[in-house]
């Protein structure tokens, strides 16, 4: 994928969404990571890594929290959109480590028979899905949740309906107490398709096969990620 990048450093704290709308406001780290330049955000650790998205997108904003009291979650947004700041597409970073106070907890999404596609050095357990968009009421205290209010603090907002490539990444399956999770989201009226028509179609139907393989395929060429 072609991008072009500065090297020209943002710290992300300049972009916390700190408005009443933000769940969980409470005093936590500040964010480990930066936004180097158009579309690239570093990483130092866990993993220690560099994420690509198209320079056309604009950073919106991040956020580290302690999601549900469980996990160290760090979720940082880039946007494309128009001039009425509908999102056009979103590309949702997250990282996430359980807490100390948890230690037998761990993910196991990377046991389960999900198709795994290549982000550039990363292998990813992928998934697509659909659903409501700027309608949709998120359970209190999700990262779906922290996610509308980052956008809304930075003048954003999801289209009525959307369809999502959700991409996870184990950092050590032998201990999976970490994930990297990646979520690109897009309209789907631009696809031709509504989420009444593929209910009526079923998730078993070239309908849904053409979605979801379509957006899989176009996260995958959208967004690299480059282990150091």
């Amino acid at each position: 994928m072609p991008l072009s990048f500065s090297a020209i450093a943002v710290t992300i704290a300049t972009h916390l969404c700190v408005a009443s709308g933000c769940p969980d406001a409470a005093h936590w780290p500040a964010p480990m990571r930066t936004v180097d330049g158009a579309g690239e955000l570093v990483s130092p650790h866990l993993p220690e890594a560099r994420i690509a998205v198209p320079d056309t997108a604009v950073y919106a904003g991040g956020r580290r929290w302690a999601l549900y009291d469980a996990v160290d979650a760090e979720m940082h947004l880039f946007v494309e959109a128009g001039e009425d700041r509908v999102v056009d597409r979103l590309y949702w970073i997250q990282f996430e480590a359980y807490l100390p106070t948890l230690p037998e907890a761990g993910y196991d999404f990377h046991l389960s028979d999900l198709e795994q596609r290549e982000l550039g050095d990363a292998t990813f357990f992928v998934r697509a899905r659909f659903g409501e968009g700027s309608t949709d009421v998120p359970q209190a205290g999700s990262d779906n949740e922290m996610m509308r209010a980052v956008l809304a603090e930075a003048g954003y907002t999801l289209p009525a309906e959307t369809i999502n490539a959700t991409m996870k990444h184990v950092l050590d399956p032998d201990n999976p107490r970490e994930e990297l999770m990646i979520i690109y989201i897009e309209g789907l009226a631009p696809t031709g398709a509504s989420m009444a028509s593929i209910i009526d179609a079923g998730l078993e139907s070239p309908l849904w096969e053409r979605l979801s393989q379509g957006v899989l395929d176009r996260a995958a060429a959208r967004v690299v990620v480059e282990l150091e």
